[in-house]
């Protein structure tokens, strides 16, 4: 890249300590007191090249000697392009006078890559062109020096921020010979500075022709002025008296973090902004988003600190967009407070009822195991009764048959006898018949005890089944009560815990009627830095027959960070919750409805 010839500054020594001098200034004092005046002759010779003097104290750590950087000359060329420092020249090929190695007029190359190190949205190709990528809003993917990222360092991040972007470094560096340096904007076009500068009213009409350049729009900021309808804030510049067309203007979208006080420091400060321009309808514009990256201030007096301090999160802004965001999910704004949400805490009086019918259940409970227990047994002794009964029935049944099979046998036998020798042989057959008759009595008889004990096992057996039954009757309405108790208990929790949360500051509830759940958002600075904002959203269903119930189970939730470096931070806020609702299972079959914000 090309040395800068024209220098805005320079170094003098003045007694034992070396000071900056600018142009302007020693213009003023060759004006004051004439040209080849004693004031000025007496330092006309102690101008020294003021990179040359930074370069020097890079490399060695010291103050350099006079003799080690070169002199420089005042020149007044007001009448066609200002008043400068350039190179003194000893003699004719100016031998021993020229700049040292590295410094930032004799090769910007090394400069602009040490601040490219130092300063988001610039790269520096291998010929020490600087790439403008001020315009590609995205956060850059790297971490350079004098950024900060969202972590817990809340004064660090805020003195960083207030730090210049890099065109105004840039500027501070070489003033108004800043011109000459090419630079590569987001059109991929290699241009000098000078080449995209304009002033609002030569911005205007390249507007007016549908142009939608990349250009450093100059000129004196007339005010800022309030949000308007559509959410906008417009900055206009002053234009020359009786100019037809309405001024241009710097235009700041509703989502931005910018509120108006934040721009206030615009008013009536010589600024260039970067940008695109655009033709709105009436008006000619330039979006700003970043005052740091996109303000160049030409009028900062010598060592004057950056003008802009970090915004701060405005929450009347914050709950319009939340609101918004919501409604888009059928949600609906409401006034309900922390005593409203009291159902369980009305009902917790049952409690110690409900823990007596546990109690009693229990009890109860234990009694009809005891009672199926002793059932059991009896059944059990029964059982074994009635298969003694059936070894006895069968053992007498034995008995019979064998008496009947001796009578059929002594029947025969006397009857042949008898006919042959006509002898009486009843006797015995009584005595058999007579057994007969017994054994029979007691086959009776035990077939009745048999019948007797059959019955009691069936009765006992129906007795332990209705014992059965009242113990599970019993059981489920123990796991009821229970379950009524237990969720009383966690609907008091989840109770307190969503009062707590209505009743801190910043929290705004929302109803969907249709999913029957309750929304709850609460807005708080982070404890560990108060520049970046917590953003907690609370998901609770109710009871469709009461609005006011709970459903005892554990609250649902989402919840997000912003760092108030997001200069897009309500945009980010909107599409960060509205992403997030999207994909909550219970909110997924709603339709989402979109609204759109237009600058007027």
């Amino acid at each position: 890249m090309s040395s800068i010839t024209s220098m805005h500054y320079a170094i003098r020594k003045s007694e034992n300590r070396w000071e900056r001098e600018t142009a302007e200034r020693i213009l003023r004092i060759r004006e004051k007191y004439g040209y080849n005046s004693k004031e000025y002759g007496d330092i006309k010779g102690s101008f020294y090249c003021y990179g040359c003097y930074l370069k020097w104290k890079e490399v060695h750590g010291n103050e350099p000697d006079k003799s080690e950087i070169p002199l420089l000359t005042h020149v007044d060329n007001t009448k066609v392009g200002g008043t400068y420092f350039r190179l003194r020249h000893l003699n004719e090929k100016n031998e021993g006078n020229k700049h040292n190695a590295g410094c930032c007029f004799n090769d910007p190359t090394g400069y602009l890559e040490s601040i490219y190190n130092s300063f988001d949205y610039m790269d520096v190709d291998t010929k020490g062109v600087p790439h403008l990528t001020i315009l590609k809003k995205n956060q850059p993917k790297r971490t350079k020096n004098n950024r900060f990222s969202t972590g817990k360092r809340d004064s660090t991040e805020r003195k960083r921020y207030q730090s210049f972007g890099a065109l105004q470094e840039i500027y501070n560096r070489y003033n108004n010979a800043w011109t000459e340096l090419t630079v590569r904007t987001e059109d991929n076009k290699s241009v000098k500075i000078k080449d995209i500068l304009f002033s609002s009213s030569e911005a205007i009409k390249i507007a007016q022709n549908h142009q939608e350049d990349i250009l450093i729009v100059t000129g004196v900021i007339k005010k800022v002025e309030n949000r308007n309808n559509g959410g906008y804030i417009n900055i206009i510049f002053k234009e020359k008296e009786n100019t037809p067309l309405p001024s241009f203007r710097l235009s700041v979208s509703p989502n931005h973090i910018y509120h108006e006080g934040d721009l206030k420091c615009l008013e009536n400060r010589n600024i260039g902004c970067y940008g695109r321009t655009r033709n709105n309808k009436t008006f000619a514009q330039m979006e700003l988003f970043s005052l740091p990256n996109q303000i160049v201030f030409f009028d900062l007096e010598e060592n004057e600190p950056y003008p802009f301090t970090l915004p701060v999160i405005d929450l009347k802004r914050v709950e319009p967009i939340i609101t918004d965001t919501l409604s888009a999910h059928k949600a609906v704004k409401t006034t309900a407070n922390g005593e409203d949400f009291s159902y369980y805490l009305k009902n917790q009086e049952n409690i110690p009822l409900l823990e007596k019918q546990i109690e009693q259940a229990i009890m109860k409970r234990e009694e009809l195991l005891q009672e199926k227990k002793h059932r059991i047994k009896v059944r059990d002794r029964n059982v074994n009764e009635k298969e003694r009964l059936i070894v006895q029935l069968n053992n007498k049944k034995d008995e019979l048959v064998t008496i009947k099979n001796m009578l059929e046998k002594k029947s025969s036998f006397m009857e042949r006898v008898f006919n042959i020798f006509k002898i009486n042989g009843s006797k015995k057959i009584n005595s058999l018949l007579s057994q007969k008759e017994i054994i029979e009595e007691e086959i009776n008889d035990l077939k009745q005890e048999f019948y007797v004990k059959s019955n009691d096992i069936v009765d006992t057996e129906n007795f332990i089944k209705h014992i059965e039954f009242n113990i599970v009757d019993t059981q489920t309405r123990v796991s009821t009560t229970l379950q009524v108790m237990d969720d009383l208990k966690q609907g008091l929790k989840v109770e307190k815990v969503w009062r707590e949360v209505v009743e801190e500051e910043n929290c705004y509830i929302y109803h969907i009627s249709i999913a029957n759940l309750w929304v709850a958002v609460q807005i708080s600075k982070a404890v560990y830095n108060s520049s970046i904002m917590e953003i907690k959203c609370l998901f609770q269903s109710h009871y469709e027959n009461n609005e006011m119930r709970f459903y005892p189970q554990k609250i649902q939730s989402i919840e997000f960070n912003i760092s108030s470096n997001e200069l897009m931070i309500y945009q980010k806020i909107r599409n960060e919750l509205d992403n997030r609702l999207r994909h909550l299972i219970f909110l997924k079959k709603m339709k989402v409805t979109k609204k759109t914000i237009v600058n007027s």
